[in-house]
């Protein structure tokens, strides 16, 4: 973990404090549930997250008293306003997403809060593409979750027209480089 200059706990990119401890990584989990509490995805009890808040750093896990969150109360924080603020957020200009903002030349941004136009034939499907936060923040480079409309001609047609040079200039630095390596 990078050290932090205000010494709190650092935050991974869903909000959760990051430790070194391997044995803090793992959730307990509370089996303490009605029988008729069954998650849905695991076909089992419905688990409890044990969360614990802001902590010293050199307290304990004995000295620390959490609270047990069912997991709809999770899901019900990861909507929240102030957590989609903060996942929302770029890693590398720290501009938010969420309110619409974003740095034009940072890579992670892509040019584009939350949503952009089609990026294959820039917006002439009327197709809106939505950011994949969890991506761009793993790469540091804007990812983007969407289909083109247009039929795959088109498609390739405006892909080759936009995303590539093809002037005489160009093509001749491109021989000059292949040239020199």
């Amino acid at each position: 973990m990078a050290g932090n200059w205000n010494n709190s706990p650092a935050l991974d990119d869903e909000g959760f404090v990051e430790t070194e401890n391997a044995d803090d990584e793992a959730m307990e989990v509370s089996n303490q549930q009605a029988d008729s509490e069954v998650d849905e995805v695991l076909n089992g009890p419905q688990a409890t997250v044990f969360y614990v808040p802001d902590t010293q750093p050199n307290m304990t896990s004995s000295d620390i008293s959490g609270k047990d969150y069912s997991k709809s109360e999770v899901e019900d924080l990861m909507k929240s306003e102030p957590y989609q603020k903060k996942i929302a957020t770029c890693h590398l200009c720290h501009v938010c997403w969420f309110d619409g903002n974003f740095t034009k030349d940072c890579h992670e941004c892509g040019g584009y809060p939350l949503t952009r136009p089609c990026p294959i034939c820039l917006g002439r499907c009327d197709e809106v593409w939505h950011r994949n936060i969890k991506m761009s923040h793993a790469f540091h480079e804007a990812q983007w979750d969407g289909v083109c409309t247009l039929p795959q001609d088109e498609q390739r047609d405006y892909f080759l027209k936009n995303h590539t040079e093809a002037s005489e200039d160009t093509l001749t630095e491109s021989l000059q480089d292949l040239h020199t390596s």
